[in-house]
């Protein structure tokens, strides 16, 4: 655990020193007024990456067999591995613009130990259908270059496939591998963050997002060690995410 944290802070001290690297850097002159050639009519497509604080509460509970009434549940540490995103967004007025957003991400999960097993995955991929919202405030800073914004997205994961699971149960039950594949779910986050216009065309972004379960991915799990005993698994993610991108205006 020890080691996933100092990794965490690691990429995140990595961040902010791309941000004030970035500060540091000549922008290229402007051709117009900041900003002025960017609002109503405007398209946009760009791409980001990030990392993420992000974790997952899974709850069980027993239907048949041996584990008939047993409940529990299990915080579980996702420890990003690698991910992106494609956007694109159409400003409906100068300040607010409607979009999509496909993103990829990639975690490696913590043991799980929501009943009495350890469910150990290997790392797992989801793809995250995304649509936004965001509003843009009043440029700021020299050469009014700098705009921040805030936004809402609403995400659909169509699955979470942990592939073969590693199940090790209490003695005297044999460890066995259990394919999972967890349902559907949806997620809602809060976004803030801020554009610096690099030249009149494009714009580099950074921020974050605090991303909360909206619908529950859920999944029965059948153990055939434990005589063909099920359970039912819900797993909730949440967390966040800090990004930084860049954005073409057309």
């Amino acid at each position: 655990m020890q080691t996933k944290q100092i990794k965490s802070s690691g990429v995140a001290l990595g961040c902010m020193t791309a941000l004030l690297s970035l500060g540091a850097c000549q922008a290229p002159a402007l051709q117009h007024s900041a900003w002025s050639q960017i609002g109503e009519g405007t398209s946009t497509i760009g791409v980001s990456s990030g990392w993420a604080f992000y974790s997952a509460e899974m709850s069980a509970a027993g239907q048949t067999g041996v584990l008939t009434g047993d409940t529990g549940t299990d915080n579980v540490d996702l420890t990003p591995r690698y991910g992106g995103a494609l956007k694109g967004q159409y400003f409906l007025t100068d300040h607010f613009a409607l979009g999509g957003i496909v993103e990829l991400r990639s975690f490696e999960p913590d043991t799980a130990s929501p009943l009495t097993a350890d469910l150990v995955a290997d790392p797992f991929d989801t793809v995250h259908w995304i649509g936004t919202s965001r509003y843009f405030f009043e440029p700021y800073g020299k050469d009014s270059r700098w705009k921040p914004f805030i936004g809402v997205d609403y995400s659909y994961i169509d699955q979470i496939d942990f592939g073969s699971v590693a199940v090790n149960y209490p003695a005297p039950f044999p460890a066995e591998n259990v394919d999972i594949v967890a349902g559907s779910y949806t997620t809602i986050a809060l976004v803030a963050g801020t554009s610096f216009l690099w030249n009149d065309n494009m714009s580099i972004d950074m921020g974050g997002f605090y991303e909360w379960t909206d619908k529950a991915s859920e999944v029965t799990l059948t153990f055939p060690n434990l005589g063909g005993a099920t359970a039912d698994v819900v797993t909730e993610p949440e967390g966040l995410i800090l990004f930084m991108g860049a954005t073409f205006y057309f």
